[in-house]
């Protein structure tokens, strides 16, 4: 207890002075005088740099620098891997400072103790040796279930604290006891930087050790050096120069919101015992640590809800190269249809004016076709009316009069991919209507409390359908199949959560294609558990590329690449080790077989799997992450059973990633000159030359430019107000 007060006292007496001169005796006997030297520092600099909690935060956070480095299922760039080492290192920080604080305060006993160094000491001891004992203990049921996974990753944090805090114990005990320092930035910086390397190093060396026994399961790089190797020796400099100046910034965001969290938790504390009269001790200072932590979570959701508001308003707007409802008689929003151009988003509006035709069609296949018919039902009204309007709209546009109907689950932002439906008009020569019922305009991972809504849309469409194709002459029914890629492949799949592939039958579905099939989906995690229950006819099938699909008709087709985060993300990955982190042999292929799963780190390496996991380049099919586009002509070829030679197959997959191609270069030009328009017009508008207007030409009318001057031309030639010619000097 006399040691903590001379504690207390010495943090204030060193305000502005680092440490005071000391007097030692040498081998002769003598005393010798050794001023240690004297620099002014600001007195929060001070008390943040020998606050015995933050120095435990710091030592804890380094530990998680080594398993941030881990490989994850896809690579990713210097940037991103120094925001993994940011996230973790901020993380462990807070649950190193706010454990430490709880074992100090359960060994200072009542509030307003604080606990002696030999109390923190002991606990130290304690919680390290029980915490490590804990983890090895049920480190091999840590991914059993969620209670399990939580009382591993809570021992695991409760050793590596333990020993961030007996480090810093012993610092201020025996070090500055034989010394006769008063703890300072010089004496404590020094040993704690000492730990925490330490501490660094250790997790590191275990994480290369692993790497040379294990590291053979998959030649992916933990970094994605690719792009710089392109560039040559220059560029792989410049790339390391710039994460380690990523990494240095992070570093340093990090000490700023750690040193304003403290700043917070100081207030907070001087604040309570101010109002009790008397010092709140560590239980004060527990108390304010989760003050601070519960304001950071409310301002996380505040922030989430304002993503989703705005996230919903930006996919309900209008494209520049997509302004006008469709002409074309065969889909939602065009002549025959009821349908609102205004109600179903940017994702809707793309889909219906993207449709094909039957010449088109016919140029790519050498076959007569017929014009496809594409059905969107927005997201706005109640469940029944939905099911009401879209049976309508198939009667509208003679949806029921094709050979195949396809009801297509969107994702969260109303988005089918249009490989998939142009695939399927192509194989089908046109004979075709799919329809897609939307339930949310935000992006997937915003729209994840949508999916039930969505899933009993769909099965009440499908029941619709149904009921309908069974009331007509058998001759003339169509078949009735089911697609979904990504969440949607979520919304699909699970109309079959309750009853299994019977449930699918009794619907009259034929066959289903499931592509990307989420972590989430209820139907996927009951087939893992036990495939009987959910599919005793084994016809749900996994596969990870289609030219697995077994050739035979009636079957459910989950594609599943081995390397698809989207599948194998979960939020219970904060604490629970996944399924696939299992024991390296039994990895699935294209997974590390040397990483380990760590609480918060592997949760956050995933979160940047999933972000990489969706680059996709226009045009370029590629087997990668969460890009299916390369399996989807294949896939839905073999599980709806449409036939063509190998030469239309060919011509296919030719046109489908020509005119990927070409509308993703109209979308990037239209975006680029109507930016540049409505900056030309306001400018002209402040100068006083009336209401001028440049109005864009349609996207059907215009080819793929093959420059910007000859689109900028065009824009010129349809300006209202202003000459045809425009001059170079502007």
């Amino acid at each position: 207890m006399r040691l903590a007060r001379t504690f207390r006292a010495s943090q204030l007496e060193n305000v502005h002075f680092v440490c005071a001169d000391v007097s030692r005796q040498d081998r002769h006997g003598k005393m010798r005088h050794m001023a240690w030297p004297r620099i002014r520092l600001p007195e929060r600099l001070v008390r943040y740099t020998t606050d015995t909690a933050v120095r435990v935060g710091i030592l804890h956070a380094a530990s998680s620098i080594g398993p941030s480095y881990s490989r994850g299922l896809l690579p990713r760039s210097p940037t991103q891997q120094a925001m993994i080492v940011g996230i973790d290192a901020a993380v462990y920080y807070m649950v190193g400072t706010t454990t430490w604080l709880g074992i100090t305060s359960v060994y200072a006993g009542l509030p307003g103790r604080r606990a002696g160094w030999r109390a923190k000491l002991a606990g130290a001891a304690i919680t390290g040796v029980t915490g490590k004992v804990g983890e090895i203990i049920l480190r091999p049921r840590s991914g059993q279930s969620v209670p399990m996974g939580v009382a591993w990753s809570t021992s695991r944090f409760l050793g590596s604290v333990g020993l961030a805090g007996g480090i810093v114990t012993l610092n201020d005990t025996v070090y500055n006891q034989r010394t006769g320092h008063s703890p300072g930035v010089l004496n404590t910086i020094a040993v704690d930087v000492a730990g925490g390397a330490a501490m660094a190093a250790g997790s590191t060396i275990r994480r290369e050790l692993r790497l040379r026994k294990y590291g053979a399961g998959s030649d992916r790089p933990t970094i994605d050096r690719h792009k710089m190797a392109a560039k040559g020796k220059t560029g792989e400099v410049m790339a390391e120069i710039k994460s380690v100046g990523i990494s240095a910034a992070t570093v340093g965001i990090i000490g700023a919101v750690a040193l304003a969290e403290q700043t917070a938790v100081r207030a907070i504390v001087a604040a309570a015992n101010r109002f009790v009269g008397h010092d709140t001790g560590e239980v004060g200072e527990l108390a304010a640590h989760c003050v601070t932590a519960l304001g950071l979570g409310a301002l996380g959701v505040y922030g989430l809800n304002t993503v989703r508001k705005r996230t919903t308003r930006e996919n309900d707007v209008h494209e520049p190269a997509y302004p006008n409802p469709p002409t074309s008689e065969y889909v939602s929003c065009g002549p025959k249809s009821v349908v609102n151009f205004e109600d179903i988003g940017k994702e809707g509006r793309r889909f219906v004016l993207m449709v094909l035709d039957d010449k088109v069609i016919e140029n790519v296949i050498d076959e007569p076709a017929i014009n496809p018919i594409r059905i969107v039902i927005p997201r706005q009204g109640a469940v029944d009316n939905r099911v009401q309007q879209c049976l309508e709209e198939m009667d509208r546009l003679g949806a029921f009069d094709r050979d195949i109907i396809v009801l297509a689950a969107p994702t969260g932002v109303g988005y089918v991919n249009y490989v998939m439906a142009e695939a399927l008009e192509y194989l089908s020569r046109g004979n075709c209507a799919t329809i897609v019922p939307q339930y949310a305009l935000r992006p997937s991972a915003l729209a994840l409390d949508s999916t039930d809504l969505g899933t009993q849309l769909q099965g009440r469409i499908l029941e619709a359908i149904s009921d309908r194709i069974e009331a007509m002459p058998t001759a003339k029914r169509p078949r009735l199949v089911q697609f979904g890629e990504s969440l949607g492949a979520q919304v699909a799949l699970d109309v079959a959560a309750e009853g299994g592939i019977h449930r699918l039958d009794t619907l009259d579905v034929e066959a289903g294609l499931y592509m990307g099939v989420p972590f989430r989906s209820k139907t996927w995690r009951a087939w893992r558990r036990n495939a009987r229950s959910v599919d005793p006819g084994n016809r749900l099938v996994l596969v990870s590329r289609a030219e697995d699909i077994p050739h035979r008709p009636g079957q459910h087709v989950m594609i599943v690449h081995d390397d698809d985060p989207v599948n194998k993300f979960g939020y219970r990955m904060l604490v629970k080790r996944p399924w696939y982190l299992g024991p390296p042999k039994s990895r699935p292929p294209m997974v590390p077989r040397e990483t380990l799963f760590r609480p918060v780190v592997s949760f956050v390496i995933a979160l940047v799997d999933l972000v990489n996991g969706m680059n996709m380049k226009p045009g370029d099919f590629r087997r990668v992450g969460h890009d299916y586009r390369i399996d989807i002509r294949e896939a839905l070829q073999e599980t709806f059973v449409l036939e063509v030679s190998p030469e239309q197959a060919e011509a296919i997959e030719a046109a489908l990633r020509e005119r990927e191609q070409e509308w993703a270069e109209k979308r990037l030009v239209y975006r680029a000159f109507d930016k540049a328009a409505r900056n030309v017009v306001s400018t002209l508008n402040k100068w006083g030359k009336g209401n001028v207007s440049i109005d864009l030409p349609d996207a059907d009318d215009v080819e793929a430019p093959d420059s910007f001057k000859s689109f900028a031309q065009m824009m010129a030639n349809r300006a209202q107000g202003l000459d045809s010619h425009i001059d170079s000097g502007g």
